[in-house]
């Protein structure tokens, strides 16, 4: 059965990060976001802004965030995650991060609980494909 398990982990298609698209009618502006690897939205939980600091690692489409030429020189701003403080409302920063939260898996039905049934007859019939290999 552990055989099982180990090919179906291998078997799974490279990483492939979620993505969708929002737009922000107040700004004319269309983010693409993209969900955030495991390590790296435990590190951005732990620095201040979290969630700004989200929003630089989640939108894909717009890397001029991150160049000192806008968020000094044109936001006059000290970093990235100053000039989109000043940029965003609040209200817009927690609907940003609810869409990236849904596209890292925090949304209703991404995991499901299987009844204990399922389960049993699930690895009753793994058990029984194993009898019948040897």
């Amino acid at each position: 059965m552990s055989r099982d398990i180990i090919g179906s982990l291998l078997e799974l298609p490279d990483f492939e990060p979620e993505r969708e698209r929002v737009l922000l009618p107040r700004l004319g502006i269309e983010f693409e976001l993209a969900e955030v690897p495991y390590d790296k939205l435990v590190r951005i939980r732990r620095e201040r802004d979290a969630q700004i600091h989200l929003l630089l690692a989640a939108i894909v489409n717009h890397p001029e965030l991150k160049s000192e030429a806008w968020y000094h020189d044109r936001m006059g701003c000290a970093s990235p995650a100053d000039a989109l403080k000043k940029l965003l409302r609040m209200g817009e920063v927690e609907k940003l991060c609810r869409v990236i939260d849904r596209l890292n898996g925090y949304a209703a039905g991404s995991v499901v609980e299987a009844a204990d049934d399922e389960l049993a007859a699930g690895a009753l019939n793994a058990a029984v494909e194993e009898l019948e290999k040897n």
